[in-house]
């Protein structure tokens, strides 16, 4: 697990919010792939509008899943076919760089592994290599990530966390993946907002919780906190017209497993910065919303 802060210098009073945009879920294998494309192109007009922070969630492209590199590495190829499969997942990985993400550069908070990956022969990850495109962090399998408010001649560091994890399993009903990350949610504290991606679903829910707050000599009070769980979506068609395997009629592994359409598109979420006076004492209490 992955520990990271990024520090947003704000302004005193100034209460705009900030916008963290999740994703993942691209699986992008090419012009003839199930990509969204459009609808991708738009997302990211519409997070480039408000400026967003993004955190991806892995399945940047559809390479090989956990089995596939499996099998490859099983296959004891010559160095020649091993340089053949590097270059074709490293062509995946520039285009969805060239064709969708280059505008984001630099705007990345982070971006976790997901299932769809190629290992290449230097001992990097196509996914580590789209974070040197991006300038962004590699942050692995799961992560914290600190997002600290800070006005300029103040000691005081505000921070909102977020934890995140690409996911696993599955589950058909919309809500299925909202109770893994009630699941997770138990054994990691601490966080605001946890996101999750993988099912391709956009499930929403707030979660109330009660922390006491023992005020020095002061009375003690109790703190109702709201945090988040967000599954993030994603951009790959399960199910498209006239889908093909070679020459044959034929849809994927979604129509053949007789699985629910994909939830096409991702959350924004919006942090707006406060603070308030509870019992005599200033108290930091962000306010958190979810645009699904």
């Amino acid at each position: 697990m992955e520990l990271a802060t990024f520090t947003v210098d704000r302004k005193l009073g100034d209460h705009t919010p900030i916008v963290v945009a999740p994703i993942g879920d691209i699986q992008w294998s090419g012009e003839r792939g199930a990509t969204a494309k459009d609808l991708l192109k738009r997302h990211l007009d519409r997070c480039l509008e408000v400026n967003a922070w993004y955190v991806g969630l892995g399945d940047y492209i559809d390479f090989l899943s956990p089995s596939n590199r499996q099998r490859l590495r099983q296959a004891a190829l010559y160095d020649t076919a091993e340089d053949v499969v590097d270059d074709k997942a490293l062509d995946l990985a520039h285009e969805v760089y060239e064709t969708f993400l280059k505008p984001t550069t630099g705007r990345w908070l982070g971006l976790l592994h997901g299932h769809h990956w190629a290992m290449l022969k230097s001992g990097e990850t196509t996914d580590q290599r789209l974070c040197q495109m991006l300038g962004a962090r590699f942050l692995g399998t799961s992560a914290y990530i600190r997002i600290q408010f800070r006005a300029p001649k103040s000691a005081r560091r505000d921070n909102v966390v977020l934890w995140a994890h690409h996911g696993c399993g599955g589950g058909m009903r919309t809500g299925a993946p909202l109770n893994k990350i009630e699941d997770a949610a138990a054994s990691f504290a601490g966080a605001d907002v946890y996101i999750m991606g993988h099912t391709t679903k956009s499930p929403v829910a707030p979660f109330e919780r009660v922390i006491p707050r023992w005020a020095g000599h002061g009375a003690p009070d109790l703190i109702h906190k709201r945090i988040y769980f967000v599954n993030s979506g994603g951009f790959a068609r399960g199910y498209t017209k006239g889908a093909k395997q070679g020459n044959v009629p034929m849809g994927g592994y979604v129509e053949q497993g007789m699985m629910r359409p994909a939830a096409l598109g991702a959350p924004l979420i919006h942090i707006q910065a406060g603070r308030r006076w509870a019992g005599g004492t200033e108290m930091w209490t962000p306010t958190v919303t979810v645009e699904v």
